[in-house]
């Protein structure tokens, strides 16, 4: 079962004879979202939150740049090497980030033919700086966010009222701070890209440090608001341009990252009638093995389908009803994958680099078998209006509609749709519903609710490609394929 630490959420079993399994879901899931292309690999989250997202303008009430950050949010991000993931949030770090760190060792390599010993330890010393200065802005951005916030509440400003957040950042917080910090990086970048910019003997070497500029160039960043457009007093004028010219780095009202894209409007994206699908499971459902199958030895663990946020008395109760149960009906208005378009900013070609390929090794914390880079997304899957229901043999005896309605604070899970309380849904979506009737209990979604359900993965297989082959060289073909058997 995926790990529920600390928390009241315990899982439930659904009738004493199924056999089934997070599995079975994966498989209707996979086979509505569209084909996953070769190395391809999907992975499933157990706590899909909703997908806020609007493609009006202000006037209509709408949120289009705070619908892209939402986008982005989750479409740049670190993949774990797992195929399903038991948090709101899928990793901690940035796809970005842990690209940038990537791009910093294989320049390393890239350069020991072309800079002295000084210019090298120069331009070290030069990387550690930025690493500093980068710490540092976050941290003023983090706290300015958390103590504007509180502040903009209790003297009832607009939060995203620039002009007051300038005066009282330049008197209490750190926004004099951050914009000296982005002065200071800009000077350092400068200072780095001198040193780079240079012949090198081989084209895919140049290739690298060109990587590494399109990585810092500016104009690969757009400052996003991270609250909803019309929380701003100028929300009306955002665009493109608008949001380009603002001052850079990440402040309390606007999050500086890199820019991706998708192909798929966000009324595409609300609207999307695409892989509408419905099934059911049984007793004489057999049990499914897919995430094994195609995970290998990394999918093979048994993943709960169902839970409740309940007391132990209330979860014994919900027990004793749930064993009695004998078919599982699921569907949603729409299930489809939308595409996730990556800027010059990444470009996965050079994790087959041929400094890659001499120095494997060294590469492992991106390409090993917990590598940063192993996977990264290529499409997000998104859910529309889902549903879920049971049937039992018996009439449903505890009151789901008065606990796990969203009213009365939710706290329900089925493959990995929680079903919370109102703090849950943004002003925007729709809470859901439960119905109880007899021997049905019906919990389902608004039909404008969009659930993040997982992604699309695309693997990266260099680090055992290589070591494959250091060892073939080693200790002969013939044995690595028998012990591969």
């Amino acid at each position: 079962m995926y790990p529920l630490v600390d928390s009241p959420v315990k899982d439930i079993t659904f009738g004493d004879a199924t056999q089934l399994t997070l599995d079975n879901y994966y498989d209707v899931l996979k086979l509505h979202v569209g084909t996953l292309q070769k190395e391809e690999y999907l992975q499933l989250k157990v706590a899909a939150d909703t997908l806020d997202i609007s493609s009006k303008g202000v006037p209509d009430g709408g949120y289009k740049w705070f619908s892209y950050y939402n986008m982005l949010r989750r479409s740049d991000r670190a993949i774990s090497p797992s195929p399903v993931m038991g948090t709101v949030q899928t990793a901690v770090a940035d796809l970005s980030q842990v690209y940038g760190n990537f791009l910093h060792l294989l320049r390393q390599y890239v350069v020991k033919k072309v800079l002295t010993p000084e210019e090298q330890l120069l331009l070290a010393d030069l990387d550690k700086t930025l690493e500093m200065i980068r710490r540092q802005m976050r941290e003023f951005a983090i706290q300015d966010r958390a103590d504007w916030k509180d502040y903009a509440e209790a003297m009832g400003y607009e939060i995203g009222d620039m002009s007051a957040y300038v005066q009282w950042s330049n008197v209490y917080g750190h926004l004099r701070d951050i914009e000296e910090k982005m002065r200071e990086q800009q000077t350092v970048t400068f200072d780095k890209k001198t040193i780079l910019d240079r012949q090198y003997p081989e084209p895919a070497d140049r290739e690298v440090v060109d990587a590494e500029f399109n990585f810092d160039n500016p104009s690969m960043r757009l400052r996003y608001p991270i609250f909803p457009d019309y929380e701003y007093p100028n929300g009306e004028q955002f665009n493109l341009t608008y949001l380009a010219l603002l001052p850079l780095g990440s402040t309390a009202l606007f999050d500086d990252r890199r820019v991706l894209t998708w192909n798929m409007t966000l009324e595409t994206i609300k609207t999307n009638p695409a892989g509408a699908f419905t099934g059911s499971f049984n007793k004489a459902t057999q049990a499914s093995k897919s995430i094994t199958t195609d995970w290998g030895g990394s999918g093979n663990v048994s993943y709960g389908f169902i839970s409740a946020s309940a007391s132990a008395s209330e979860h014994k109760e919900i027990s004793e009803d749930f064993k009695k149960g004998l078919k599982i009906s699921i569907g949603s208005k729409a299930a489809f994958s939308v595409g996730i378009q990556y800027p010059a900013w990444f470009k996965p070609t050079l994790f087959t680099h041929k400094r890659v390929l001499e120095n494997i090794r060294d590469f492992e914390e991106f390409f090993g078998a917990k590598g940063t880079l192993l996977y990264y997304p290529t499409q997000l899957i998104i859910v529309r209006g889902f549903a879920v229901e049971f049937e039992s043999s018996q009439a449903w005896k505890y009151d789901f509609v008065k606990k796990f309605s969203a009213s009365a604070g939710g706290g329900f899970n089925a493959f990995g749709i929680g079903f919370g309380g109102k703090a849950s849904y943004s002003s925007h979506e729709e809470e859901h519903k439960v119905d109880q009737s007899g021997t049905k209990l019906t919990i389902s979604d608004g039909e404008g609710t969009l659930r993040f359900v997982g992604y699309a993965l695309k693997k990266n297989t260099v680090f055992v490609d290589e070591v494959k082959k250091d060892m073939a060289k080693s200790l002969g073909q013939a044995v690595i394929d028998e012990q591969d058997q």
